[in-house]
């Protein structure tokens, strides 16, 4: 891939900006586009009826009714409805052709001078029997939560299938509304693609320890409805097992879309592949950002592509201050959070197995400090109820830092002591 930075020079002003994908991170890379005074054309296409929001509330405080949908809008709603700002429209791209221009799935044919893939993913189903009952739910839409809502306030048992991020989170809201919770997970352990097996221990001791059932290495084959609600078919160490809910949550990833530009000179590869400046790197013309963009780092000298609020926040400023004119590398280092049973957990760069992972959590205390070590370097950690300490953690990961285990087990010296050091 070619890495060579891009010449500075202003974006004309007759541009057409076409992004395709009006959540999050296509609406910031809007909204960024204007502050940078951008005054071309900008045309926004989502597949939803919303205006673009920020979806972390979705399995949280929206599923819990502490936030209402406004909250989760980005901006203001004049600032969309504004055709001067911004055009956006509820549409589906179905393909992109090697002149430019999007061919929608109503037939209407748009051109373009710059495409931003900003299209994010949809949550992954499953092929199995039972799977499209209508106890059967996801959550990736505010539809799916407005309806997951209701659902949960009338039944008492749900199951959630996937261990992740969002299926944790749906298991924490689920049992702060009373019900029954039971979280399969078909890996090892849960939360495996951000956290350490030290890490995923002490969240699942968590959630049992305030009724959460967990069960890891399950593969579920099937959904029946029965005289009492439903039965889950599932497997464990090649064992037939049988689950009982109400309710069943399906919560296993996304898949990516980016259907419509297969046969299309943008080039593919886990997402929309792009340079460290966010272009692809066979349509120097196309760009990518969020959840579909898989990005080389500099930081980190392979292509990253990161499903966090962060990313879709920071990369969405590089895309735009690329297009006007004015590109940087976009440097991250990977940063999410995630709200569960009352507790903050905050996790800094990435875990590599392998990594000797190092405690700073005193035996029996609330707060605390995971923090791992790749080949003797910082490599990341997890904060649990310790956010004050993110950004010395963040600075430690980017230095790349070499400190002595001994020296880190010890939480009595804190971060910044270490980052001063």
């Amino acid at each position: 891939m070619n890495h060579h930075q891009p010449q500075a020079q202003g974006a004309p002003q007759d541009q057409r900006v076409l992004i395709v994908g009006a959540g999050h991170a296509g609406g910031r890379v809007a909204q960024a586009l204007r502050s940078d005074g951008f005054g071309g054309r900008i045309l926004l296409l989502g597949a939803e009826p919303h205006t673009p929001y920020e979806r972390p509330a979705l399995s949280k405080e929206l599923l819990l009714g502490s936030k209402t949908v406004d909250e989760l809008m980005l901006g203001p709603r004049s600032f969309w409805e504004d055709p001067a700002m911004v055009e956006h429209r509820q549409g589906v791209v179905a393909r992109i052709d090697d002149l430019r221009q999007a061919h929608l799935e109503s037939g209407e044919v748009i051109p373009f001078d710059i495409l931003v893939v900003a299209s994010g993913g949809q949550a992954r189903g499953l092929t199995i029997p039972g799977a499209d009952l209508p106890e059967v739910r996801v959550l990736r839409t505010i539809e799916d939560c407005l309806a997951l809502r209701p659902a949960m306030a009338q039944q008492r048992r749900l199951l959630v299938i996937g261990g992740g991020v969002i299926g944790m989170e749906a298991a924490s809201s689920a049992a702060a509304l009373g019900m029954e919770v039971t979280v399969v997970e078909g890996g090892a352990r849960v939360m495996a693609r951000c956290l350490p097996p030290e890490g995923s221990q002490w969240l699942q001791a968590l959630h049992e320890q305030r009724g959460i059932k967990v069960l890891t290495g399950v593969s579920v084959s099937g959904i029946a409805k029965t005289a009492e609600g439903l039965r889950i078919d599932a497997q464990c160490a090649g064992q037939e097992m049988a689950l009982e809910a109400d309710l069943v949550l399906v919560a296993v990833g996304i898949s990516l879309n980016t259907d419509f530009l297969e046969g299309s000179p943008v080039r593919l590869d886990n997402g929309v592949l792009t340079d460290a400046w966010c272009r692809n790197p066979d349509a120097p013309w196309c760009y990518a950002v969020g959840d579909v963009a898989n990005s080389f780092s500099p930081l980190y000298g392979r292509a990253l592509r990161q499903e966090t609020w962060r990313n879709a926040e920071n990369q969405a400023r590089a895309v735009s201050a690329a297009i006007v004119g004015r590109p940087e590398p976009y440097i991250e280092v990977p940063w999410m959070w995630t709200d569960q049973l009352d507790r903050n957990i905050q996790v800094v760069g990435i875990y590599t197995p392998g990594d000797l992972v190092i405690s700073r959590i005193p035996p029996g205390e609330r707060a605390g400090v995971l923090l791992w070590l790749h080949e003797g370097r910082v490599a990341g950690g997890m904060l649990v109820d310790s956010g004050r300490e993110r950004r010395q953690l963040e600075e430690l990961v980017r230095r790349g830092s070499t400190i002595d285990a001994a020296v880190l087990r010890d939480p009595a010296i804190s971060l910044k002591e270490l980052v001063r050091s």
